[in-house]
């Protein structure tokens, strides 16, 4: 299907061009510009409304649990160590949630398992469309999470298993690293596979570098024993939460090591998020770390995430890169700017149409397009069929 998206302001650079058209066919973005002729199947007259990429979380447990219910897929309760796990196999991508996030904008996002684990399981990043995870799947191995401070230590401290501490928890996972590496040597130097290792198999891509270790942090002190742990194996990382990563801003900016940054608007429910600040988007962007935003749902509302980039503007971060932070940083952190995160020729027709500025806290989310697939809102929004 072909769907041209007239008469609308798009953002480029920071900055919306009022009169453009985008022009989405068979999913993908195929022209983009003020002078546009060309039959298709809808036209949608958007009454220079704002059109932006559609919005990225890119740190999320989405449709792992279900709205109503206790159904919570998120985590196994009494393991420490389950790199084998698979969003793919938990989640229910008809689960509210799944509606929410297309309501808000979100068309793309990073599923993980619970954070309560020191190592907790695969990341797969994921479209917010379709009735089965496998059809909108963009990468299924895009990263390990693994988990630093209170969290993994209250739930080891419950299920009254080894890792009670911080010294503890870090001292299982270069353990379990080690294991793996020795594994990896092993398996070079043999050509049978009977002894495979399913949870060594599954850390293999991040021993090699392929994936990142995706290490969930909120203070200072466990942000720092995450990168020793990365760089001691050489492994790549990114940050998530970072409570307290702007009081690193200057290492993670040499370093060169990405945050996901969120829930901001969490309250400071617990002694490691007392640092917490609607500042840390600013002072880690200036100083040069590369930072999206999220909402951690079910943490926060998914909805959340356009409102946490407006506090961030509130409190000294400028409109560009706020906007960056939920489009072209995430997608750049994921490793999926090639495909999402900017309107652009060649790109995957996802697109979020609002009826004023997308930071306005009163624009209304109006008309969403996912890989094509068109999502209308606001009674305001007309669809006409093309010739």
């Amino acid at each position: 299907m072909s769907i041209i998206f007239n008469n609308v302001r798009i953002i480029k650079d920071g900055m919306f061009f009022p009169s453009q058209k985008v022009l989405v066919e068979n999913g993908e973005i195929t022209m983009v510009g003020s002078n546009i002729h060309k039959n298709v199947d809808k036209i949608i007259d958007c009454k220079q409304k704002y059109l932006i990429p559609g919005l990225i979380d890119a740190h999320s447990h989405i449709g792992l649990t279900e709205s109503y219910s206790y159904n919570d897929d998120t985590s196994e309760i009494y393991s420490e160590f389950t790199p084998q796990l698979r969003p793919l196999d938990g989640i229910k991508m008809r689960d509210k949630a799944l509606d929410d996030a297309r309501r808000a904008g979100i068309t793309s996002t990073l599923v993980c398992p619970s954070s309560n684990l020191p190592i907790a399981g695969v990341c797969s990043i994921l479209k917010t469309n379709g009735n089965s995870a496998d059809v909108g799947l963009i990468v299924e191995q895009a990263g390990i999470l693994m988990s630093f401070g209170e969290l993994p230590k209250i739930t080891s401290q419950k299920n009254q298993t080894a890792n009670s501490t911080r010294m503890s928890i870090a001292a299982s996972i270069r353990e379990e690293l080690m294991k793996v590496q020795d594994y990896s040597i092993s398996k070079q130097n043999k050509k049978s596979s009977r002894d495979r290792n399913f949870e060594f198999e599954a850390l293999l891509p991040l021993i090699r570098g392929e994936v990142p270790m995706r290490a969930c942090a909120h203070r200072a002190e466990d942000i720092m024993t995450a990168i020793r742990i990365a760089e001691e194996f050489d492994l790549k990382i990114v940050i998530e939460y970072g409570t307290e990563a702007h009081l690193l801003a200057d290492i993670l900016a040499e370093k060169q090591i990405p945050v996901v940054l969120g829930p901001s608007l969490i309250p400071r429910i617990r002694y490691e998020l007392n640092e917490k600040t609607f500042e840390s988007a600013k002072i880690l962007m200036d100083a040069g770390v590369k930072v999206a935003l999220t909402c951690d749902s079910p943490g926060l509302a998914v909805e959340t995430l356009r409102i946490a980039a407006a506090m961030a503007v509130q409190y000294g971060l400028d409109e560009r890169r706020a906007l960056s932070a939920i489009t072209v940083y995430p997608a750049e952190i994921l490793g999926i700017e090639e495909r999402v995160g900017k309107i652009r020729k060649g790109y995957d027709g996802d697109l979020a149409l609002f009826s004023g500025h997308p930071l306005d806290i009163r624009s209304r989310m109006e008309a969403l397009c996912i890989d094509g697939d068109l999502y209308v809102y606001s009674d305001d929004i007309k669809v006409e069929n093309g010739l």
